[in-house]
C-alpha cells in the first residue's frame, strides 16, 4: 500500500481548504490506508483529532524529511497553492516541498491545482522548473492549464479536473418548508481599501426591507469574524449572524437551507453549487471569475466596485427565477463532478 504525505493550506481555520482535506482523504483512501497517511499542517494537533490521521508541523523541516523518507508520494491537494500575490513567500513553501520530495525519491502528483496570479519573473521561472519534477498536475480551470504551459511545463502531465470541494454533498435529507421567508447568506472577506462590510450592510438593510432574512457566515474565522461584526454594528439584530468556529458540515448544512448565497470567498461560492443553492458572486480573484463561468453564471461585480442596487438586483433575480437557476446549476456541477474522475485515476495509477 502507497505511503502517502498531503500537502496543502491545512490547519490554519479556512472552511475552504478544510473542505479541500477532506475531498482529498476521501479519493487518497481510494489508494491506501488512513494509516498510511500524513498530513502537513498549520495545527496539526487539531487536525490529528479531527481526521484520525497522523500528522506533521508545516514547519518542521527535519520531521518532513524524516517521513518523506518512509513515503512513497507526495500528493498537494488542491487550491491556490502557487500565486504570490496574497504570499510571497509561501509559493516559494511549496516549490522547496517538491524539490525536497524529490530528492528523497517521492512521486509527486498536484490534484486540483488553481495556478496564479504569478507576478514575479523569478517566481514563474522558479515554478517552470520546479515543476518539471512533478508527475501529475491536475488543474481547477483552463486558465491554470494555459498558463503552466506557457511556463514550458509539459502538456502530458497537465490534466483538466475542477475543485474537489465541488463532491460536497450533505448526509442529511433536507425538506425545505414552501412559501416560508427567503433567506439570503453571505461570506464576506476584506480587500485592500474596498469597503466591503459598509456596501454589504447597506444590501442587507434593503434586502430585509423587503422581507428577506438574511445570514452571515465566516468561512475563514480569525479575518471574516471581524466583517461580521462590523456589519452587525451597522444593521444590528436584523439578520442573523454565525459566530462560531463551523466544520465544513455544519456550514454546508446552513448554505443548503438557503434561497440565495452572495459570497466573496471562492469556496462559498462553490459550497452553494454543491448545494444546488443559487449564487450571487462578488470577485475579487481570476479564480472566482473562472469557478462562475464553469457553472454557466456571470460575476455580478467587482469587490472594488460593489454596486448595492446593481446586488440587490441580482439577488432578487436570482429569487425569483430560482427554479430555473437551480437548473442550469445542477447541469453544470453534474459535469465538474465528472470532471474529478481523472483525480482518482490518477491516484490509483502512481
Amino acid at each position: 500500500m502507497k505511503k502517502v504525505l498531503l500537502a496543502g493550506y491545512y490547519g490554519f481555520g479556512n472552511l475552504g481548504d478544510e473542505a479541500i482535506l477532506e475531498m482529498a482523504l476521501e479519493q487518497i483512501l481510494e489508494i491506501t490506508e488512513r494509516n498510511n497517511i500524513t498530513i502537513l499542517s498549520g495545527n496539526k494537533e487539531a487536525t490529528r483529532k479531527k481526521y484520525n490521521i497522523d500528522t506533521i508541523d508545516r514547519y518542521n523541516v527535519f520531521s518532513i524529511i524524516k517521513k518523506l523518507k518512509s513515503s512513497d508520494v507526495l500528493v498537494f491537494g488542491g487550491g491556490s497553492l502557487l500565486q504570490d500575490v496574497t504570499s510571497k513567500r509561501s509559493i516559494y513553501y511549496y516549490l522547496f516541498l517538491i524539490r525536497l520530495a524529490k530528492f528523497m525519491n517521492n512521486k509527486i502528483v498536484m490534484l486540483s491545482q488553481g495556478i496564479g496570479p504569478i507576478i514575479n519573473e523569478k517566481s514563474k521561472s522558479a515554478v517552470s522548473s520546479t515543476l518539471r519534477m512533478v508527475n501529475y498536475i491536475t488543474v481547477r480551470d483552463k486558465h491554470s492549464k494555459e498558463f503552466l504551459e506557457s511556463l514550458g511545463v509539459d502538456k502530458k502531465k497537465i490534466f483538466l479536473s475542477t475543485d474537489p470541494v465541488i463532491n460536497l454533498r450533505t448526509g442529511k435529507i433536507i425538506k425545505k418548508q414552501q412559501n416560508c421567508t427567503k433567506k439570503v447568506c453571505f461570506s464576506l472577506r476584506n480587500w485592500k481599501n474596498a469597503n466591503v462590510s459598509e456596501k454589504i450592510s447597506q444590501v442587507a438593510d434593503k434586502l430585509i426591507k423587503n422581507g428577506i432574512e438574511c445570514h452571515f457566515i465566516p468561512f475563514y474565522y480569525n479575518e471574516d469574524l471581524e466583517l461580521i461584526n462590523e456589519v452587525e454594528k451597522n444593521i444590528g439584530t436584523k439578520a442573523v449572524y454565525y459566530k462560531e468556529r463551523l466544520s465544513t458540515r455544519e456550514a454546508f448544512d446552513i448554505i443548503i437551507n438557503m434561497d440565495v448565497m452572495v459570497g466573496v470567498r471562492l469556496h462559498s461560492l462553490i459550497f452553494a453549487a454543491a448545494a444546488n443553492v443559487p449564487f450571487v458572486a462578488v470577485s475579487y480573484d481570476h479564480k472566482v471569475d473562472h469557478f462562475v463561468n464553469s457553472v454557466s453564471m456571470k460575476v455580478a461585480c467587482k469587490i472594488d466596485n460593489i454596486d448595492v442596487e446593481l446586488l440587490c438586483d441580482e439577488i432578487i433575480k436570482k429569487i425569483e427565477n430560482e427554479d430555473e437557476e437551480k437548473k442550469i446549476l445542477q447541469e453544470s456541477v453534474l459535469k465538474l463532478r465528472e470532471l474529478t474522475n481523472i483525480n482518482y485515476k490518477i491516484l490509483k495509477e502512481i
